[in-house]
């Protein structure tokens, strides 16, 4: 059954724990969409890379498995292949830790930005969250977990 894949996790780094900390001791740090290859696509420091399914090992993980239809599903790993090569939001992240949550750079990506925009134009904001287009710098790894579209769909998960 075809299916959206969307990991978030957190590890044992500085950068990690500084996330978690400034968005309110959150229970992740990062997240990410999986493609059918088993790679996975996201936004790290060093920009947004389809990266091997072991580059990381997190403490905390879990992978969700979202049912939808093929056509959904190659458009979602499609729109995020379409932002490999991008800057890291650096100034959004900036704004985050300062509380300035204007602070943003629409041309650069964060790892739930870019994965909160890949979601909405594929399954639409009623499925994600209720955040229009434009305004998925605001979505934290956090926010992001708290979409109804991940209920009943926890594939892996390791504490």
């Amino acid at each position: 059954m075809p299916c959206i894949r969307i990991r978030f996790i957190a590890n044992h780094t500085f950068v990690s724990f500084m996330i978690r900390h400034v968005t309110g001791a959150s229970f992740f740090s990062h997240v990410e969409g999986g493609t059918p290859e088993g790679t996975w696509i996201g936004a790290l420091p060093d920009g947004i890379k389809e990266r091997a399914a072991n580059y990381c090992h997190p403490f905390r993980e879990y992978v969700y498995e979202i049912p939808c239809t093929q056509a959904e599903a190659d458009q979602f790993v499609s729109l995020l292949r379409s932002k490999i090569g991008a800057k890291y939001n650096f100034k959004a992240i900036i704004g985050l830790w300062l509380g300035i949550r204007q602070l943003n750079d629409p041309d650069e990506d964060f790892c739930s930005e870019v994965v909160t925009w890949a979601a909405i134009k594929t399954l639409g904001a009623f499925r994600v969250l209720n955040v229009q287009l434009g305004w998925e710098y605001r979505v934290t790894p956090e926010i992001l977990h708290l979409s109804p579209m991940f209920v009943g769909h926890l594939a892996k998960k390791v504490d």
